[in-house]
């Protein structure tokens, strides 16, 4: 019984220990753990602080969430506004969001060309699939229209570099 005060100490010290590592967590890493438990509201409440303080990861993840209204009513258009600002800082999945919906004509006009160009993105930026879709769009594209695409592709990866 006598090492019970040193038990007590070692256990504060312990609990002390883990309260200081919660806090200094990785505020996004912490979402993306939320988010993978299903609790969809926390999650975005989460994300969207990080995703307004700019970061691209997490404002992709918002557009995503918002798209397929988890934790929030669906909203192509607020979607498509998180993934123009994650693109806007070199992310894939952006990119291949944006070719999606520029493919479908959805919230914009449909138009190939502006979905070639996205698509062509993602595939430099290593998406899985955008070569796939890449191929499916250029059998719409009219031969002069190939040219206009590779030029805003040119004009997108010098003006917005990935960090």
């Amino acid at each position: 019984m006598k090492h019970t005060p040193r038990l007590v100490l070692i256990a504060l010290l312990l609990q002390g220990l883990a309260a200081l590592a919660h806090a200094e967590g990785n505020p996004y890493d912490d979402a993306v753990h939320v988010y993978g438990c299903a609790d969809y509201p926390k999650a975005l409440k989460l994300f969207i602080p990080l995703a307004e303080q700019g970061d691209r990861l997490a404002q992709f993840q918002v557009g995503m969430m918002i798209e397929q209204g988890q934790g929030t009513d669906p909203s192509l258009a607020q979607a498509f506004d998180w993934y123009l600002k994650a693109a806007q800082k070199g992310v894939a999945d952006a990119y291949f969001a944006l070719g999606q919906i520029y493919s479908r004509g959805e919230v914009v006009a449909k138009d190939p060309v502006q979905a070639y160009a996205w698509f062509d993105l993602a595939m430099k930026g290593g998406h899985a699939v955008a070569g796939d879709w890449l191929r499916k769009e250029s059998s719409r594209l009219k031969p002069e229209e190939l040219p206009k695409a590779e030029i805003i592709v040119a004009e997108w990866l010098n003006k917005f570099k990935k960090p």
